[in-house]
């Protein structure tokens, strides 16, 4: 009498099979899941030099105020009566001169201590590309945060 009370309060072979299969394909997702959020995002990325991430953060406040002085230029150029288009080559040559003037103070001498300027690039080590490759990689960094 006991055995078929037991037996009454199981579920049906089908009901059984399908909780124990539901269970079975739960757990194997779960692992999968797991796992996969284990595993890294992609390749590493490649190295960057922190120091030039910190420049290039200083940088970008100095590229705005240079990029704000070149529209002012071209406004003053407006007010004196020149027509759009020279007032835009205003805007244009003063935006680069201003941009130009800011890199030679602030970026160049940095990049300079690892590959000098008068340094040809044959006499360019792989070394020292490397380390030009990081310090572009910091600077990019720091322009984008």
């Amino acid at each position: 009498m006991a055995i078929s009370a037991i037996l009454a309060a199981l579920p049906s072979r089908r009901t059984l099979v399908t909780v124990v299969f539901s269970g079975l394909v739960g757990g194997a997702v779960a692992i999968g899941v797991a796992e996969w959020h284990a595993r890294p995002a992609g390749p590493p990325a490649p190295p960057h030099d922190p120091r030039f991430e910190k420049l290039g953060h200083e940088y970008l406040p100095g590229l705005g105020k240079a990029y704000a002085a070149a529209w002012e230029e071209g406004a003053r150029s407006l007010d004196a009566g020149q027509p759009l288009s020279a007032s835009l080559a205003a805007v244009s040559k003063a935006w680069e001169a201003n941009r130009i003037s800011l890199f030679d103070k602030s970026v160049a001498p940095e990049l300079a201590r690892i590959v000098p300027e008068s340094q040809k690039d044959a006499d360019v080590t792989p070394a020292q590309r490397a380390a030009m490759a990081a310090a572009w990689r910091g600077l990019a960094l720091g322009l984008d945060r």
